[in-house]
């Protein structure tokens, strides 16, 4: 089921026809707060970090929810949400080393490297979350791109905002 899913990454495959499975959906969400908070308790205080990653979980599933609700339907809601947490665990997986590269380059004439490939993961992450929308809402790239940013900058930005707020 993996591999079925790692496909989306590529953009490769029908998001559509994916096969559910709570138990995996489950993995993966446990596996997206893990490596969510370990890269973001290596950027602030950890528990600050916890919270941060809590609230993207929480505006993630709003933003779907929110979808869905418009599409009428909540067929699509596991196949979704699984499909986000396993692309957006691989982007994580891509970038881990690309933290420990910017925290021991620091200083360095390397420096810039690693905030340049951070940039590209970000870009593939909104690019593999616009192709999602694309395949399971049937939007057009325009749509489901914008969707996409929106989505990023909500997501990030948004649970950022909260959590200076509380």
């Amino acid at each position: 089921m993996l591999k079925d899913y790692l496909q989306l990454c590529w953009l490769n495959g029908y998001p559509e026809d994916l096969p559910t499975d709570r138990k995996f959906l489950w993995t993966n969400l446990g596996v997206y707060l893990l490596l969510g908070l370990f890269i973001q308790a290596n950027i602030s205080d950890p528990v600050e970090a916890f919270i941060q990653i809590l609230i993207e979980v929480v505006i993630t599933l709003l933003f779907m929810a929110a979808l869905l609700v418009k599409d009428g339907s909540s067929y699509n809601f596991e196949r979704f949400l699984t499909a986000i947490l396993v692309c957006e665990n691989f982007v994580y997986m891509l970038g881990l080393p690309i933290l420990f590269w910017y925290i021991f380059a620091k200083g360095s004439e390397f420096a810039n490297y690693p905030i340049y490939m951070g940039m590209v993961l970000i870009v593939w992450s909104i690019v593999v979350i616009a192709y999602l929308l694309k395949g399971l809402f049937n939007f057009d790239w325009k749509m489901s791109g914008s969707l996409s940013v929106f989505y990023f900058i909500l997501t990030y930005f948004g649970s950022f905002g909260l959590l200076l707020m509380i």
